[in-house]
Parts: structure tokens; sequence; C-alpha cells
């Protein structure tokens, strides 16, 4: 399984990082997590938000954010349209089904009359 995450919104803060205090490099980061696989993809419902500096390369967990960037975060967090949770199967999957309904039912047919399909011994 290969795990992917959607960017739902990606946008730039000018508050002050509480590691460095600066005030430009700050990106708060909305995504969405995908799970694909070669029968499915599947998309969560959840939403992974994040706030990182680029300055000095931390990540600022919400214990260390001040009320500004909590007013910015709930802004943009409003501002976001989320993907719907959903399972989407692929051409592979459909294939597979295909091929076991075609067994089941020649399996039934040779089970049920043998005459038929012309293999009666």
């Amino acid at each position: 399984m290969k795990t992917e995450y959607i960017t739902l919104k990606e946008a730039t803060l000018n508050n002050n990082c509480p590691e460095c205090y600066s005030t430009d490099g700050m990106i708060l980061s909305f995504k969405q997590k995908r799970i694909k696989s070669k029968l499915l993809v599947k998309t969560k419902g959840n939403i992974i938000e994040s706030i990182e500096c680029n300055k000095c390369e931390n990540k600022i967990f919400p214990g260390q954010w001040t009320i500004d960037i909590e007013r910015v975060y709930d802004y943009h967090k409003k501002t976001i349209t989320r993907k719907s949770p959903s399972i989407r199967f692929t051409s592979l999957f459909y294939i597979l089904l295909l091929l076991v309904l075609i067994f089941i039912v020649f399996g039934y047919i040779y089970i049920s009359n043998p005459d038929l399909l012309g293999l009666a011994t």
C-alpha cells in the first residue's frame, strides 16, 4: 500500500515563530490522507494540519502556538474544502471480479447440467 497526502491548502504566515522569532518562513498546511493499493484507492476523511518554520527547520506544535497563530489557523481552517471520504476501485479489481464471476457461472453450469458445455463423460 502506498500512502500519499493531498495538499488541500498551504499558506505562508507572517506571525512570529515561537522558536526563532522570525516573521517570514512559517508555512501552514492542511493535508488529507489517501491510501493507494493495486485494488482500491481510499481517501480518508480526517485532515492533518501542521505549521513548520523554514528558517529554523522546526515543526511548531499546537502547544507552542500564540493567540495570533491560533486566529490565523482558525481562519484558514474555515476556508479549506475537504475532499469527501471515498473508496474507488481500480480496473484490476473489476477484471478480477469479472473473472471470479465467470468461474462461478461455469462451475454452476458444469455441476447442474454438464451436457451444455459438452464436457459430459
